[in-house]
């Protein structure tokens, strides 16, 4: 079984395949790595970073905080986020 990847659409084409139409700032799912690679090659799909997902799904509803808190719930995990980048973004200053 392969497993769908998402990838970030950062220009608008239509799948030469399915002939769906892929709009910029939507994401693709595709478990066909050669097609992604080509995707991203083309510039239509930005590779996937682990440093570009502050939360990691950890399934059943779970996520996890980049500072490994686990939390029940994207909506609760997206504003314990903010609070976890904000309590970053003062520390930081003040080690300047």
């Amino acid at each position: 079984m392969k497993f769908l990847q998402k990838y970030l659409v950062i220009q608008t084409f239509r799948d030469k395949f399915t002939q769906n139409i892929h709009s910029a700032e939507t994401f693709y799912e595709t478990g066909d790595e050669k097609r992604a690679s080509f995707l991203i090659e083309s510039g239509y799909l930005k590779a996937n970073d682990e440093h570009d997902e502050p939360l990691k799904n950890l399934g059943g509803g779970y996520y996890e905080l980049p500072n490994g808190e686990k939390v029940r719930g994207k909506e609760k995990a997206l504003r314990a986020l903010k609070k976890v980048e904000a309590s970053g973004a003062n520390e930081s200053r003040q080690i300047q």
